[in-house]
């Protein structure tokens, strides 16, 4: 990916960037800390326990920011899944113009 023009450096400076996202439902691209594995999650509905995730772990992941709060961010992504991302667990958001690298 390339670099973005322009960094911002807190959430609360990335309010208005993040808004704007939200209301353009403009494509952004999530870096985690972690490895996670982004799937759909299948449920056992006779135990109410999540079945063991099959895929391969990734730290990046496109998407469409649909929501967020002080506590996480929702990210849509293009297969139509909704995922709730924890604020803490973000390493970076960027559209490709911009860059919210929280600290």
């Amino acid at each position: 990916m390339r670099r973005a023009k322009r960094i911002v450096h807190t959430w609360k400076q990335a309010q208005v960037l993040l808004d704007r996202w939200r209301k353009n439902l403009t494509d952004v691209q999530v870096e985690l800390k972690q490895p996670r594995v982004i799937d759909v999650t299948p449920i056992d509905f006779v135990s109410g326990e999540p079945v063991e995730r099959k895929g391969r772990p990734t730290k990046r992941l496109r998407g469409q920011l649909i929501y967020f709060t002080n506590a996480d961010v929702m990210i849509r992504r293009p297969s139509g899944a909704i995922l709730v991302v924890d604020n803490y667990e973000i390493v970076a958001i960027s559209d490709g113009k911009t860059r919210l690298e929280p600290r």
